[in-house]
């Protein structure tokens, strides 16, 4: 499931429609995000400065400063947590890094 579907880019209302829709289940993981979590993740990951739309590139630069805060991080719990994100991010949006 990718919420570009050979387009360039996704509005952020389909971007977050997308994410509300989305199948709970963190890949590789037996646990699942809730709905106000996947809504809140993201309005963290994907702030204001992103504007309306979100294109592809964008969607890879902040998977790609995901793994390099995944690689940053001290305790074992950031790190899971991040990488639980960046897992799940991946699977909604369809690219891979």
């Amino acid at each position: 499931m990718s919420i570009f579907n050979k387009k360039q880019h996704s509005t952020r209302s389909q971007l977050r429609q997308s994410l509300r829709k989305a199948s709970p289940n963190i890949p590789g993981s037996s646990r699942m995000f809730s709905r106000e979590e996947r809504v809140k993740l993201e309005k963290q990951v994907f702030g204001k400065k992103y504007g309306q739309f979100i294109d592809k590139g964008e969607v890879r630069r902040k998977l790609l400063e995901l793994r390099h805060e995944e690689f940053l991080a001290k305790t074992s719990v950031e790190k899971t947590k991040i990488s639980r994100q960046k897992r799940y991010l991946e699977k909604v949006t369809g690219i891979n890094i």
